[in-house]
């Protein structure tokens, strides 16, 4: 006796790829995927579909439970990342800044320490076992006397709590210096920072009145790379993050390059968020979804390029979707999840102490992503009403993500949803952000899973 599991397909070319709610997945002919909607398996193929859980029998139904629960783990760890605001100041003028930042001497929007106390204090009632702390801004530099004392706070009070603790910082280095950066390097601290591409690209999109912003990003890259090599750090590099605009999709080779060239090994081709400064300045800055993934798909055929050639460098997003699709433990990008990472994945902190639901919700002209403050109760705050009903928001089980074959993959965006059609229960399959992970997702299964399949 068997029973079929509920399962879901896409036709990519000729073939099908079939999955199954727990993640598992299948490559069928169109011959195989009508034998299993009739249920008349011949022996071949049912062995095929039992492996991957397609098919329910009494030796594999524990393997498809067992599965659920891995793939669903992260609902039952608690809060891990934390970013904190430390100041909503920049010193530059990027012309797509998400954050709505203020000008350097609007000290008035810098974290003070009793906050940021109450701040860490607040994070540290989170169950999770795993916790990042990660510094946004504005730029947190600015405010580098709060941002010491997070980091030597928290990790004299993770003494006594013994959490697996990681801190990391988002900066545009134009404040770095030699004394800073030794004492991140000493603290363990993980760097990022902003990379757009050549030169003449970043410094059109990251405005700096004081000369080139491009410069110091690589000057300082460079110089923590060289750092850690001289003290033998393993595994430890700055990353960065790419932020595309309108310009931007005039070069997929050459931001790929750009990361090449200064040995970073990761690039987040990321399509532009209407958020912030960014939505006022929109039509000067946007482009279609079309537009976006024809660069997108550039990229990444160009980085398969590279890579046969024995050039280390990955796109993140394509990483991901591999990862997810491959792996049976969620790799926790919180985009990329259901329920999202609202809440009970991610909590931003403003420099006021007010904690919203996530780094884009705080982005917002306006409070309705609010959760509360930080002389709340951690589980006040994560169980009240407004974080339920973002969670629940974000939850991928509505009709059109139902029918999806990658749905035990992908992720809803309540933020974003709420940004492009004003409800944060959009119709999905509208949203830019549908149609540009469902390209995405063709891409790879076509040419990471479809392809390895015909060298079988």
């Amino acid at each position: 006796m068997h029973t079929i599991n509920n399962f879901r397909h896409k036709k990519i070319n000729d073939k099908y790829f079939v999955t199954t709610d727990h993640g598992s997945y299948c490559i069928l002919s169109a011959d195989e995927l009508s034998k299993l909607k009739q249920d008349n398996i011949d022996e071949d193929l049912r062995l095929k579909l039992e492996e991957k859980e397609i098919v329910l029998n009494d030796d594999n139904i524990n393997e498809a439970i067992r599965l659920t629960r891995n793939r669903n783990s992260f609902l039952y760890s608690g809060t891990s990342l934390h970013i904190v605001v430390v100041t909503l100041r920049c010193n530059m003028n990027c012309i797509y800044c998400h954050a709505s930042a203020k000008s350097p001497d609007k000290k008035e929007f810098d974290m003070d320490k009793e906050t940021a106390k109450k701040t860490v204090d607040f994070i540290f009632q989170s169950p999770s076992k795993r916790l990042t702390i990660e510094f946004q801004g504005g730029e947190p530099l600015l405010n580098w006397d709060v941002v010491k004392f997070i980091i030597e706070y928290s990790k004299e009070k993770n003494k006594d709590e013994k959490k697996n603790m990681n801190i990391s910082m988002v900066t545009n280095m134009t404040k770095m210096d030699e004394e800073k950066m030794n004492f991140l390097i000493g603290q363990n601290v993980d760097v990022c920072t902003s990379l757009d591409g050549p030169k003449e690209l970043h410094d059109y999109n990251r405005k700096f009145i004081h000369g080139s912003s491009y410069d110091h990003a690589v000057k300082w890259i460079k110089k923590f790379n060289d750092e850690y090599k001289k003290k033998s750090i393993e595994n430890k590099r700055v990353n960065a993050l790419v932020t595309l605009t309108r310009k931007s999709l005039q070069y997929p080779k050459e931001i790929v390059d750009e990361y090449v060239k200064l040995g970073i090994k990761d690039v987040h081709l990321r399509f532009l968020n209407n958020l912030g400064v960014a939505k006022h300045a929109w039509n000067n800055l946007n482009y279609s979804v079309e537009n976006y993934l024809d660069f997108w798909k550039k990229a990444v055929s160009y980085i398969d390029e590279l890579n046969k050639q024995g050039i280390e460098i990955n796109e993140r997003m394509a990483s991901i979707m591999i990862n997810k699709i491959n792996n049976e433990t969620d790799p926790n990008y919180l985009d990329l999840r259901s329920p999202c990472g609202a809440a009970i994945g991610q909590l931003a902190y403003n420099f006021n102490g007010n904690i919203y639901t996530c780094d884009e919700a705080r982005m917002l002209d306006e409070d309705l992503f609010l959760l509360g403050t930080i002389d709340d109760k951690y589980k006040d705050v994560v169980s009240c009403d407004k974080a339920c009903a973002v969670v629940s928001s974000s939850i991928n089980d509505q009709y059109m993500c139902d029918n999806c074959a990658y749905k035990p993959y992908c992720g809803i965006c309540p933020v974003c949803n709420y940004e492009e059609q004003g409800s944060v229960i959009g119709k999905i399959s509208e949203t830019d952000r549908c149609k540009i992970y469902m390209e995405q997702f063709n891409w790879v299964v076509e040419n990471k899973f479809m392809e390895a399949e015909n060298f079988k």
